[in-house]
């Protein structure tokens, strides 16, 4: 039979069955507080209530009366808890404390969503002999929580559709070579997709043959940067119908875009691909390059790497200035030869820029040494653009642990190797 009241209490608040010690002070502390607490016997067969304060009450709408002397789970009667209780048994084994939230049902049929505090009380010898747990309602909150995921959820989905938008679905075949994609977008801290990024890539035809191949970067995230990024990707396809050179075509498209940059910039890697014939293609400032030469053109993007079907890989290309920020465009355009067997390396500032939990880019330096490591056999064959890409990501991934926080993206360019 519940025991009355400890001396000083309020009548009709609180209620003992058994021996709780330090009953008193402590009793009265624990009807004042806030909130819900009780206290369960674990030596006593199926682990009855011994106590509940006030708050119990007024959370629960069970009196003492007709909760002590109960186990604590006539609170889920009906409701699915699922591990829960696996939970909750597991503390009480361990005689540890943990927090386990799960339904509970009012006694109005009202059923709530209980954050639950369990921590032992120990005997004079170290058993424990009773768990005292104290009860939150986090309804409210678990709802925010919820339309919180529901919103991110909604807000990934939105990333995902506009950033398949600002790049081609596929690559065209381009005869003569093999090409892989990769992207990785930013998350947040707990793991959740960022926001849309600006990074861009496509491969185009180049007038009288060959192919223009660009990766670029637009800064910021969001809708905005997504806007400028569907500029500039549809003015370079535009213009590239009718300039055979990179250069030129990379200054023409950034005084096309400047006005559309509202304040923005852009970084561009640009490629003139020749034509898989072995033939001559247009060069630089003109003149004739030989068919295994490629033209590479930098708007302050970050330089590509060659990777030789054999040997070291190395950096290619002159930095040039930024997209959107001055009225004229200073680009250097260079020769690169690219023979069978070779590929070229292109990506944005989120590879290079990847951070350790020390905050230590993995740099060029970084980026090289993972090329390097490539073998000579996964250098060649069918694949082998993949495998490259495949490795430039775990790379990034072993540096910042998996916790990227930036946006990357990855084109790889390999001539055919049987050449």
């Amino acid at each position: 039979m519940p025991r009355s009241p400890s001396p000083g209490a309020p009548a009709g608040v609180g209620a003992t069955v058994g021996p709780v010690e330090g009953q008193g002070l402590l009793v009265a502390a624990l009807e004042a507080v806030d909130q819900a607490v009780c206290v369960a016997d674990v030596t006593a067969p199926d682990e009855p209530l011994v106590y509940v304060n006030p708050a119990f009450t007024r959370t629960t709408g069970y009196p003492a009366a007709e909760a002590l002397g109960r186990n604590c789970r006539f609170l889920q009667d009906g409701l699915d808890v699922g591990d829960a209780p696996a939970r909750i048994r597991a503390l009480l084994e361990a005689g540890a404390s943990g927090v386990v939230t799960l339904p509970n049902r009012r006694a109005d049929g009202a059923v709530f969503s209980n954050e639950l505090s369990l921590s032992p009380l120990r005997d004079a010898e170290g058993r424990v002999t009773h768990y005292v747990a104290v009860q939150r309602d986090v309804t409210a909150q678990a709802a925010a929580e919820r339309a919180r995921d529901v919103l991110r959820a909604e807000q990934a989905e939105i990333a995902d559709q506009l950033q398949r938008t600002l790049v081609p679905a596929s690559l065209p075949q381009l005869a003569g070579y093999r090409t892989a994609v990769r992207y990785s977008p930013a998350t947040r801290p707990d793991g959740s997709r960022g926001e849309v990024s600006g990074d861009v890539y496509d491969v185009l035809p180049r007038p009288g043959g060959g192919w223009y191949a660009f990766i670029g970067d637009v800064s910021g995230r969001g809708p905005r940067a997504a806007a400028t990024t569907g500029v500039l990707r549809w003015a370079l396809r535009g213009a590239a119908a009718g300039e055979r050179r990179p250069g030129p075509l990379l200054r023409e498209v950034g005084g096309v875009v400047r006005d559309a940059m509202d304040g923005r910039f852009a970084t561009l890697a640009l490629l003139a691909l020749p034509a898989a014939d072995g033939g001559v293609d247009g060069g630089v400032a003109g003149e004739e390059a030989p068919g295994d030469e490629v033209v590479v053109a930098l708007a302050g993007h970050p330089r590509p790497v060659l990777l030789p079907a054999e040997g070291p890989p190395r950096l290619v290309g002159r930095h040039g200035s930024l997209l959107g920020l001055l009225p004229e465009v200073v680009v250097h355009e260079e020769r690169v030869a690219l023979r069978h067997g070779d590929q070229l390396v292109l990506y944005t500032d989120g590879v290079t820029e990847a951070m350790d939990g020390s905050r230590r880019m993995l740099g060029e330096e970084g980026l090289l040494a993972a090329l390097d490591a490539l073998p000579p056999a996964a250098r060649r064959g069918p694949g082998t653009a993949g495998r490259t890409a495949d490795a430039v990501l775990a790379a990034v991934e072993r540096h910042t642990g998996g916790s990227g926080s930036d946006d990357l993206t990855l084109l790889v360019l390999a001539r055919d190797g049987d050449g």
